[in-house]
């Protein structure tokens, strides 16, 4: 049983509320089940007194607190106590409430009262063992806590514990910990994929990976600000479409938790200290130096002096810092930026907050003060550009011209596309090279090619000649190459482009005079960036071995990070798409967290994560480092989440084995997002995918009426070409076998015309399941090019369907059920089973069934549906009824007709597959040997 309390005593304050708050609470403890599990374990050993429960306020220890409470009352006595903090300095308050079922005489000395608690709890528990769980265990009054500690150490009860902190907690349940007694269980931060379940749960439809990172950046994984989150989704960058919660913009909210935390602890604060804080929401991060000097400051923001009981000297003054500094540990970080050690604010969340509390006036005077000090404390031009820019915006100062461009580049690179375009447009000149140019870069990083072609056709006139400075001259050439790209402009004239770029770099490095001060570094960064470019043009017409060729061995001296990272995904690419899964395989695994370096753009980071999930997915590893690589550790958001391009692979997969409901499943929240940005022309792919599977629902209707109707200029030549596969499979397709199968010949011709082999092998395999017996022989060749598992599936496949072989198709049925294809592994069995009944071979399909079995275990179905395809609908329900150990009359008696009739189909089932006994239908159709 779990006691009833009153008064002080309360179950704490609910994680959730609200109209959906079951539905959240359920999925939070559902993401928690494991953790959960592990403190009732302990909780019920005999050996040990218990568990302590630390997380943050709002990371969901009450909730956890009182299911395990709940669980463990089946078979414990549960005693909950809650701390207040008003009641904290109160003797006993905590545990008033056994107090007053003791005698009066029994209150009176620490020692009644223990033995009077002890003799109550013996009573209420009737020999079951006792559990005191205790929540907000910090605010526990010093008095309760000894009785509770004495009473665990004398074994009369166990205890379990939440609290913020260990340092907050009474020192006897601190000794208790370290003595052993108590297992320590700390609460991390909720991940993506838990929130999108609490999120889904909550909201009850859908929500894209993009909208779980708004959530997660407007909450930071706590699970309290997350619900308050969900809760003021008004105030959001999401919304509801078609069903499917998406991210409309990049925006995140401040929920009121978070501003009432800020509130709180802003009010707490002397000056020196709010200053600190304030400044360093605007800047992101100061250097050390800069923050101790505010800590010694002193003048408050108005100009009046600070009164100090110090006094005036020095030392005081100094010591006064080191106190303030100390009063903020719970709140800064320390970090470093190029050898010089930085303070920021441990929260972002927490930063935002104190930003939308600080006033115009006081923003101004925290600026005008920090700027009035020496260079060597504060200096502005060491600020982030774009908080920097932020900064005199709120306090409203004019920002400079050259502030905000470096703000729109700065936003370009961490992805705030929106955000850069108001800095761009705060000060319109379309004269300007520099502004053109970072318009353009903003509109091509969400995919509009036509917007970015229209500004940079104005300022290619303003570089036409050679004299024009070479960095805005290449950039506006590599630009233009890319706009051009994305509206299918010829690649004549694209590689015209990148010819003219190249042209000016060597003029320059011939004439010292039109290098205008460049120095040898960028001189090899512009080239780089002409053959990243360069790669980037094959890899969208489908040039892998093109690909391969310019970046395999390229010379890499002078190479940014970014370059680094885009030449790396590039060429992972290119290997996987060719013959070099293996290779592809182990460059994405070595590249691993090396993709969450703040030194590379969102930009290069999205494009290279989905390099790497389709060369993984190539070589049969899809779901591999992926999932690692380039955690999304930053507070900005992506064009296309890591989680959604594995959905959207996994999605396509699912798609091309005829799995319309998982496919459906996974593409359909991440189709309602690209609807909004699609900067990697990747809704063409999910629509065509969804095409393909019954549209049995309004959203995915609504969806594929962006299915494009032919292949586009504009699009990735494989992802025209996987367009064309899908359409070419999609049910809704009124066409003979035979007719598609001629289809997927096409695609396979042009797929080895173009030297992509793996798109060739997946084309032959849909030909030759399409029925082309013809294309097996043509399967296998392109498979024997090609490494990893699955390709040696399809290899043995082709050779299989060539010679008819069963002991091949079971080779095959293995090694696709190994790579992971299920549906060709039922295929080859079905297949390998066939044959071997027709080779009359009795010991070879005997050995395959067991085979079969192994993998699929009742393989009934399936030879019902393939080695019995020549029965009628009423004959394969009897052969399936015979298999099942029926008689004649029960089986008469099933289908309601006479026995006579039955014996009628098993004439007609015994003849066609040419069998003389019951014993030999039951061992064709069975696994194994009657």
């Amino acid at each position: 049983m779990v006691s009833q309390t009153h008064g002080l005593i309360s179950t704490g304050r609910p994680l959730f509320s609200g109209p959906s708050a079951a539905g959240g609470e359920q999925a939070f403890l559902a993401t928690r089940e494991q953790l959960v599990e592990s403190v009732l374990k302990r909780i019920r050993s005999p050996d040990r007194i218990g568990a302590v429960l630390l997380g943050d306020e709002g990371s969901g220890k009450t909730a956890i607190l009182r299911t395990v409470a709940h669980r463990a009352s089946q078979t414990h006595h549960v005693v909950r106590i809650w701390a207040s903090k008003r009641a904290s300095s109160e003797p006993y308050r905590a545990i008033a409430f056994l107090l007053a079922e003791l005698e009066t005489e029994q209150t009176g000395h620490p020692l009644t009262i223990l033995q009077g608690i002890r003799a109550l709890l013996e009573e209420q528990s009737n020999g079951r063992p006792i559990v005191l769980a205790i929540d907000n265990a910090a605010c526990l009054d010093h008095e309760s806590a000894m009785i509770i500690s004495r009473l665990v150490m004398a074994g009369v009860a166990s205890v379990l514990i939440a609290s913020k902190a260990l340092r907050l907690m009474d020192d006897c349940f601190a000794d208790l910990w370290r003595e052993g007694d108590l297992e320590r269980f700390d609460l991390p931060c909720l991940t993506r994929t838990q929130i999108r379940a609490i999120a889904e749960a909550a909201l009850d439809a859908p929500v894209s990976w993009e909208a779980v990172e708004v959530l997660w950046r407007s909450s930071e994984g706590n699970a309290r600000y997350l619900y308050a989150a969900l809760e003021e989704l008004s105030m959001s960058g999401l919304r509801v479409q078609e069903g499917t919660w998406v991210a409309a913009s990049g925006q995140s909210l401040v929920p009121s938790p978070v501003h009432a935390k800020a509130r709180s602890t802003l009010g707490a604060l002397q000056d020196q200290e709010l200053q600190i804080v304030r400044a360093l929401a605007y800047a992101g991060s100061l250097p050390a130096g800069a923050v101790r000097h505010l800590a010694g400051l002193t003048r408050d923001l108005s100009g009046a002096p600070v009164t100090t009981a110090a006094g005036p000297g020095a030392s005081a003054r100094s010591g006064e810092a080191a106190a303030h500094l100390d009063a903020l540990q719970s709140l800064i970080v320390l970090g470093n930026s190029g050898g010089v050690t930085t303070v920021s604010l441990a929260s972002g969340l927490f930063a935002a907050a104190v930003r939308e509390q600080t006033t115009t006036d006081e923003a101004a005077a925290l600026y005008t003060l920090l700027a009035g000090q020496p260079t060597d404390a504060f200096d502005p031009a060491g600020l982030d550009p774009m908080m920097h820019a932020e900064w005199l915006l709120a306090a409203g100062f004019p920002v400079p011209e050259d502030l905000t461009l470096a703000a729109a580049r700065r936003c370009i690179f961490l992805g705030l596309d929106d955000r850069a375009h108001f800095w761009i447009d705060l000060h319109p000149d379309d004269q300007d090279l520099e502004r053109i140019l970072e318009a353009a870069h903003a509109a091509l990083a969400v995919g509009h090619g036509g917007e970015a072609e229209a500004l940079l056709a104005k300022g290619h006139a303003l570089v036409a000649a050679d004299s024009a400075p070479i960095p805005a001259a290449v950039r506006l050439l590599i630009l233009r190459c890319r706009a051009l790209r994305l509206v299918g402009s010829a690649p004549a004239q694209r590689t015209a482009l990148l010819d003219d770029a190249e042209r000016r770099i060597a003029l320059a490095e011939r004439q010292p005079g039109a290098a205008r001060g460049l120095v040898p570094q960028q001189f090899l960064e512009h080239r780089a960036d002409v053959t990243l470019t360069r790669a980037e043009d094959g890899s969208f017409g489908g040039n892998y071995q093109m690909v391969a060729k310019l970046l395999q061995g390229a010379d890499r001296t002078g190479w940014t990070q970014d370059q680094e990272a885009l030449g790396d995904g590039l060429l992972c690419e290119a290997l996987a798409m060719t013959d070099q899964q293996l290779a592809a395989d182990g460059l994405a695994r070595s590249m691993g967290a090396g993709l969450g370096s703040p030194s590379i753009s969102r930009e290069v980071r999205d494009a290279t994560r989905l390099r790497i999930a389709v060369a993984l997915d190539a070589g049969g590893t899809a779901g591999g480092p992926v999932s690692d690589a380039g955690q999304d550790i930053g507070t900005h958001p992506s064009s296309v989440t890591r989680d959604s391009i594995e959905d959207i692979i996994a999605g396509v997969r699912e798609a091309l084995k005829g799995r319309p409901d998982q496919a459906r499943a996974l593409l359909l929240p991440v189709a309602q997002q690209l609807v909004l940005k699609d900067a990697y022309c990747l809704l063409p792919l999910v629509t065509a995918a969804l095409a393909s599977t019954p549209a049995d629902t309004d959203a995915a209707g609504a969806v594929i009426g962006y299915f494009p109707q032919a292949a586009a200029q504009s699009t990735p030549w494989t992802v025209n070409a996987l367009i064309g596969h899908l359409r070419s499979a999609s049910p809704g397709v009124r066409e003979s076998r035979m007719e598609t199968a001629a289809k997927f010949a096409d695609l396979a011709d042009a797929a080895h015309a173009q030297g992509a082999p793996m798109l060739e092998m997946m084309h032959r395999l849909a030909q030759l399941r399409a029925g082309d017996t013809g294309a097996a022989r043509a399967l296998a060749a392109a498979a024997a090019g090609i490494e990893g598992v699955y390709a040696a599936a399809c290899e043995l496949y082709g050779r299989a369907a060539d010679t008819g072989d069963a002991e091949l198709f079971a080779q095959a049925m293995e090694s696709a059920q190994l790579a992971g294809d299920s549906g060709l592994a039922r295929d080859c069995a079905a297949q390998a089973l066939q044959a071997a009944q027709l080779s009359d071979a009795r010991g070879v399909l005997r050995d395959v069934q067991r085979r079969a079995g192994r993998l699929f275990g009742d393989t009934t179905d399936l030879q019902m549906g393939v080695a019995l395809e020549r029965l009628t609908k009423r004959e394969r329900e009897v052969a399936q009824l015979v298999a099942r150990g029926e008689n004649n009359k029960s089986i008469a008696v099933t289908m309601g007709v006479t026995a006579r009739t039955v014996e009628g189909h098993l004439y007609q089932i015994f003849s066609k597959l040419h069998l003389r006994t019951r014993g030999e239908l039951v061992d064709l159709i069975l696994v194994g040997v009657r």
